[in-house]
């Protein structure tokens, strides 16, 4: 009987070597891409959290304005000048001034933006039924786009939602009105889950 060659164990050593390789690989890739998009959202709810607490001690209306900037959306944070609110008028005229600095809503080149996921239909989150307009504005706060927060705590409501396209997830922060609670939501293997209170 015929048997390996010690040249053809170290061949199929190194095919295997080179195959867990390439695996081994792929998989630090997804983890570290889901740490980037697990970070992304984490700064974006501090700065939320932060535009709040503006509020409150100031004792005046602090809001992020999102707007789309070539192709990306930026949240540039304003202080009400006049008690009237965050107005695009007011701002636009200065009377509601800038705060912080404006904040990036996309990283990664785009792989991780402030978006929904287009290549499959996504529910809405519970307990709403339907799907959401993948075409659509990613900024669910009215016409404006305005994340507004009063001097009595409570707050604008709607959503956020960001995506990381090269892991096929979603994060919605959702943010209830009467008690500016701030709820993260993460879309992965086709459903919503709760990932908690903030």
């Amino acid at each position: 009987m015929r048997g390996y060659s010690f040249i053809e164990v170290l061949v199929v050593i190194a095919l295997i070597g080179m195959m867990l390789l390439i695996w081994g690989g792929s998989s630090l890739r997804a983890a570290e891409r889901q740490r980037d998009f697990d970070s992304f959202r984490r700064d974006i709810v501090y700065a939320l959290e932060r535009c709040r607490w503006k509020a409150m001690n100031e004792r005046s209306y602090a809001g992020a304005v999102v707007e789309k900037v070539n192709g990306s959306y930026v949240a540039n944070f304003y202080l009400d000048g006049n008690r009237n609110g965050i107005r695009l008028t007011d701002i636009q005229t200065g009377i509601d001034a800038s705060f912080n600095r404006g904040h990036a809503l996309s990283k990664e080149q785009g792989d991780i933006a402030a978006g929904i996921l287009q290549d499959e239909p996504i529910p809405e989150i519970p307990p709403k039924r339907g799907v959401l307009d993948a075409s659509g504005d990613p900024v669910k706060f009215g016409r404006s786009d305005i994340i507004s927060f009063s001097p009595n705590g409570d707050s604008s409501s709607g959503t956020l939602y960001l995506s990381c396209r090269s892991q096929h997830q979603m994060f919605a922060l959702v943010l209830y009105g009467a008690t500016a609670r701030l709820t993260v939501w993460k879309y992965s293997n086709h459903q919503w889950q709760m990932v908690g209170d903030q």
